[in-house]
């Protein structure tokens, strides 16, 4: 499942909805990717991130599908905001559900290697 969304986002209620009424779910990895200020000179005290509608769904459908490809994976969730945002505030979700761990971690790591 693919959102890209300006709003912020409620992860337990996300990762909940990801596994809710699947009994073959062992594992459920995520990643909560936070925008960064840094400290000293040339602080960050906000970003503004843009994307291109249709594109970027295009892009991050491809992702979720090699990572199905790639390992036995029962759902993907990758959410990433867009639009102005704060230090501190939540950027992207990258979650994998599978039936054993192993996969589910792999899999999470490896979305948010390309996102990154």
């Amino acid at each position: 499942m693919i959102k890209v969304q300006e709003d912020d986002f409620d992860v337990s209620a996300e990762l909940a909805a990801l596994s809710r009424g699947r009994g073959d779910v062992g594992a459920v990895a995520s990643f909560i990717g936070l925008v960064r200020g840094a400290a000293g000179p040339g602080e960050l005290s906000a970003m503004t991130l843009e994307h291109y509608p249709g594109m970027t769904e295009r892009q991050l459908a491809d992702l979720e599908d090699q990572a199905l490809a790639r390992w036995p994976l029962d759902r993907v969730l990758i959410i990433h905001r867009f639009g102005r945002l704060l230090p501190g505030e939540q950027i992207v979700l990258c979650a994998a559900t599978s039936a054993h761990r192993e996969a589910a971690f792999e899999a999470c790591a490896f979305l948010m290697d390309w996102l990154k």
